[in-house]
């Protein structure tokens, strides 16, 4: 059997480790290509207007993998750690790829997590079990995954900090927040970190030390209930604190509702702190000409106050 994995969404934090699980219980595994044009606008092509822009972009990835797989993965993730949920577009995901393409139910291998078991492996095992797979494979690929593997997200952070030599020396960095799927997907945010990449070193929350988590988030006055806005409190804390950086970028698509919240948050929080702050919206009609004219002027701000610089 093949299954196919959607790269998009959280594909950029927990991408390997679902590869990785099927792959041990015996399945073959057909990941979707990184975004490109036709994906966005198969996407686009499904989806009502009101969806945000990364939904769009998990359509298309899922119309991509149809024909060649005979399952596909459709992660449902409601909560991934106690008293913190995942966006609600999230879930209900399977419910929008069901109205999208009502043709593909029987293919769809529905795995979620939360509301009350929010170990992704044991919700992996789960869906194994239920399509037959021997509990001596389910408990192979348990003990297989103890060892931790790095995230999508981590390993093209890595990498765009390895294979940048020019900047390496640069005294300038920059704190780059967002959703994972806004910062990692290169066609979705016009690659903007190959291009920042090419002027300043860059930090990004998923290389947030272990033992930062839950910092920042818990200086709040009240509790955040949104996953991915408390890392990026985290990594804001963490960025100042330890990184020193120059300036933040946040990366944001429009429609995008815990954002509108989270997002002026953060922004509040840095101001105060006296630090440069760019947000940067993102949706299927932008343009490159605009984004590389404010992240050039944004640099270049950071530079003149910079005495590093």
């Amino acid at each position: 059997m093949k299954i196919g994995i959607p790269r998009a969404l959280l594909y950029f934090w927990y991408g390997n480790l679902w590869e990785r699980f099927w792959k041990v219980i015996g399945w073959e595994v057909e990941t979707s290509p990184p975004t490109d044009h036709q994906i966005l606008k198969s996407g686009v092509e499904l989806a009502i207007d009101e969806l945000c822009l990364p939904v769009k972009v998990f359509l298309g990835h899922v119309r991509y993998l149809a024909p060649r797989v005979e399952r596909i993965m459709i992660p449902h993730l409601i909560k991934v750690e106690r008293e913190a949920y995942i966006c609600p577009k999230f879930m209900g995901l399977p419910d929008l790829v069901r109205h999208a393409l009502p043709s593909l139910k029987p293919q769809l291998e529905v795995i979620r997590v939360g509301p009350k078991q929010t170990d992704l492996v044991s919700c992996l095992e789960k869906a194994a079990l239920n399509l037959g797979t021997t509990k001596s494979l389910v408990y192979k690929a348990r003990k297989e995954l103890r060892q931790p593997l790095k995230s999508p997200g981590q390993q093209m952070s890595e990498w765009f900090q390895v294979n940048n030599g020019e900047t390496l020396g640069s005294k300038l960095t920059i704190g780059v927040l967002g959703h994972p799927y806004c910062i990692y997907d290169g066609f979705l945010n016009l690659n903007i970190l190959k291009r920042l990449s090419s002027s300043a070193r860059f930090v990004t929350p998923e290389m947030l030390p272990e033992n930062f988590r839950g910092v920042g988030s818990g200086k709040l006055n009240k509790r955040l209930f949104w996953t991915m806005g408390k890392l990026q409190f985290d990594a804001v804390d963490w960025m100042l604190n330890q990184v020193k950086v120059d300036g933040f970028i946040q990366l944001v698509t429009f429609a995008c509702g815990p954002e509108a919240i989270v997002g002026d948050l953060l922004e509040r929080r840095i101001r105060d702190l006296k630090k440069p702050f760019l947000r940067l919206y993102f949706e299927e009609h932008s343009g490159e000409a605009g984004l590389i004219t404010r992240l050039e002027a944004f640099i270049d701000l950071i530079k003149y106050r910079s005495r590093a610089c």
